[in-house]
């Protein structure tokens, strides 16, 4: 991938860029990050750590990778790069899953001022587990047993054309992450059976499906995430609550105007918001080098 590193430079002594990295990694905000995925009390489906930072991406992600691999819970699945859906000038690092925790998002900004830090926000670590999301269910009365009429229309929406074109896209090498866009009065744990049926068929071989929310224009909107080992991603279906129908394509525009019925993030939005800015793609020495020092 041509990933468009700026070329302008930013001087800072190479010891002083290594401590920079590194003591971010044993500060009070990553230990935070860490503390949340090993949460032992309630099952954890999913959490985001904000920061902003000059390293470039594909840096960051070998650094964490080798955190882990030293911290002796290797990552075991492939990480995705690309360019968030609602924050402007951010991307993710998405999909981490480190051995025996939760996988979890490194959402950054870049900062002209910080080589690598928290995110000045409110919440700069955010965790969905059991207790959140049975609580953010009450919200809404969903249809919990269903009609034969209604596993019908469930069955419809899983052979509909909306759901063929989200799968084409995500077997799609060019998609990195997707969402399918749905509105339902069903509760979300019948979408997850009926989903991992049609995935099946198709198929996908699917590692873990699990509950999440998410936040879009202000509001928290809910999510099926499905950890894919065929393809290999992590793919989503996300509701929104309509109780005059069973469950549909969406008809609203979510996080796109591209089509309502889905959101995609592509290999062609990255090297777009990574030319933006001065970028430090580090050498394989200096990561090591941060790597030891943690």
């Amino acid at each position: 991938m041509n990933t468009n590193v700026a070329t302008k430079d930013i001087a800072l002594d190479e010891s002083h860029l290594i401590e920079a990295v590194a003591s971010y990694f044993r500060s009070d905000h990553w230990n935070r990050a860490v503390e949340v995925l090993s949460i032992k009390d309630e099952p954890i489906y999913h959490a985001h750590v904000y920061v902003e930072t000059q390293i470039h991406p594909m840096s960051l992600e070998e650094i964490i990778k080798g955190y882990f691999q030293k911290t002796g819970r290797p990552v075991h699945r492939k990480i995705e790069i690309f360019t968030s859906g609602q924050v402007a000038d951010s991307g993710s690092i998405h999909g981490i899953e480190p051995e025996g925790m939760p996988h979890f998002d490194f959402l950054w900004k870049y900062s002209p001022g910080t080589i690598l830090g928290p995110a000045p926000r409110a919440h700069n670590v955010e965790y969905w587990g059991q207790k959140y999301m049975d609580e953010f269910y009450k919200k809404y009365p969903f249809h919990q047993k269903l009609t034969g009429e209604q596993s019908a229309e469930i069955d419809a929406y899983f052979e509909s054309a909306a759901f063929k074109k989200y799968c084409e896209l995500n077997e799609h090498p060019d998609v990195v992450h997707i969402h399918a866009n749905v509105e339902t009065s069903v509760h979300p744990d019948l979408i997850r059976t009926a989903a991992l049926k049609a995935m099946r068929e198709r198929g996908w071989d699917i590692e873990e499906a699990v509950p999440v929310a998410f936040q879009m224009r202000g509001q928290m909107h809910g999510k099926i995430v499905f950890i894919g080992n065929k393809p290999e991603k992590i793919f989503d279906i996300a509701w929104c609550f309509n109780p005059a129908v069973t469950l549909i394509p969406s008809t609203r525009y979510w996080l796109t105007t591209e089509d309502p019925t889905y959101d995609a993030r592509t290999m062609r939005e990255l090297p777009l918001l990574l030319k933006r800015d001065p970028y430090r793609l580090l050498s394989i020495r200096q990561i090591e080098a941060i790597i030891a020092a943690i």
